[in-house]
């Protein structure tokens, strides 16, 4: 179909749309996607549903996916410039369909062009129904679920074979992901922060520079390049507009990593840092208790941007290394200040090499993250609902 022969709606202008994640805007109003699973969702009886979405990139392309009823129906890159996608097209324009457009890939902060942005909608021209007939109320959600983590929480690994080893954007996925799917089981509105590599106190090559926690109260502060900051990226985050019930946080794999690779430099001051083992190759208790360390700044961070919410640190997708130590960090931590919404919970492992328990990349695939969304969705249940 000619984009002539469509009937525009400029994203600002739509009523009854639902945006996901921590977005920003540029001077016209288009809405920036920066993180893992933002993206929008409508509920429209039009037979056909286009977007116009622009992307740029230097070599770490954003992938989207399209999600119909709650259901994945597309995955595809978007290229490079300003053009309309085709997201759903159906024989019937009776049934009011839930149409969601997602961002498969995490923000790229190693690829300062990466951007993705949402201009507009569309229907066919010959559509006569109103705008509000065509963009119908969402209904609400029953909790507000905020998810921080790395390459787990990003999803990387569950596209792709098992030998797949290059890290390139078309491993990471929200299908199957423990997110979604936890959020899906809550009926939840679902934000997503993550970064694979990074960690609490050190990423898995021993950047301290590259930890979530550093970034938490901004936009996205990891993502960079003019067209980023320019749509607020490097803003504050105004925690009044969305309320998070519960948060979860999965951090730790990468501060395990750090432990067993080089020393990093810092290239501006020349320092080096490392997570040292001692000769029986376990943590030094130093580096245990900096770890700890960081667990509980965290925290607080979380319980003052959060004041309502229940935390819940998770950990063991695929090991428990780490876990004793950052358990004991969170329980001190809830302990020490009364606060018995702060909870720790061990997930299920990556316990074998099937083809349901091992992704790509030595990650864990579908089987350990629907095993792992179980068991959370099932403790929230609990201590929230």
């Amino acid at each position: 179909m000619e984009t002539k022969d469509l009937r525009y709606f400029a994203i600002s202008s739509i009523e009854n749309i639902h945006l996901y994640g921590r977005t920003g805007r540029d001077a016209s109003g288009a809405v920036a996607l920066f993180w893992t699973a933002s993206g929008f969702a409508v509920n429209s009886p039009a037979q056909e549903l286009w977007a116009e979405l622009e992307a740029d990139y230097d070599n770490l392309e954003p992938w989207v996916s399209v999600w119909v009823n709650g259901c994945q129906v597309s995955r595809f890159i978007v290229e490079k410039g300003r053009r309309w996608y085709c997201l759903f097209r159906t024989v019937k324009g009776s049934k009011v369909n839930r149409i969601s457009l997602l961002k498969e890939t995490q923000a790229m902060s190693d690829d300062a062009s990466h951007s993705l942005l949402l201009h507009a909608l569309a229907v066919p021209a010959a559509e006569q129904r109103t705008e509000a007939d065509l963009f119908r109320p969402l209904p609400e959600k029953r909790l507000r679920l905020e998810v921080i983590g790395d390459s787990l929480t990003t999803g990387e690994g569950i596209a792709g074979a098992v030998d797949e080893m290059d890290w390139i954007p078309a491993w990471q996925a929200l299908k199957d992901n423990y997110a979604v799917l936890t959020a899906q089981k809550l009926d939840a509105d679902l934000h997503i922060l993550s970064q694979s590599g990074w960690g609490v106190v050190a990423s898995w090559d021993n950047d301290r520079w590259h930890c979530l926690p550093r970034y938490y109260e901004q936009t996205c502060g990891l993502a960079n390049g003019a067209k980023n900051i320019s749509c607020g990226a490097h803003e504050p985050w105004n925690f009044s507009l969305w309320k998070s019930d519960v948060v979860v946080v999965n951090l730790g794999t990468n501060d395990w990593g750090a432990f067993k690779n080089p020393p990093f430099k810092d290239p501006a001051t020349g320092t080096e840092w490392k997570m040292r083992l001692d000769g029986r190759g376990k943590p030094l208790a130093e580096d245990l208790r900096f770890l700890q360390r960081g667990v509980t700044d965290f925290l607080s961070v979380l319980r003052r941007c959060n004041p309502a919410a229940h935390i819940i640190w998770i950990y063991g997708m695929c090991s428990f290394d780490l876990g004793s130590s950052i358990r004991g960090a969170v329980e001190d931590f809830a302990e020490s200040r009364h606060d018995a919404a702060v909870h720790f919970l061990r997930v299920p492992c990556m316990c074998d090499e099937s083809a349901e328990e091992k992704g790509s990349r030595q990650h864990p695939g579908w089987g350990t993250h629907r095993r792992v969304a179980q068991a959370l969705a099932r403790e929230i249940e609990g201590w929230v609902l």
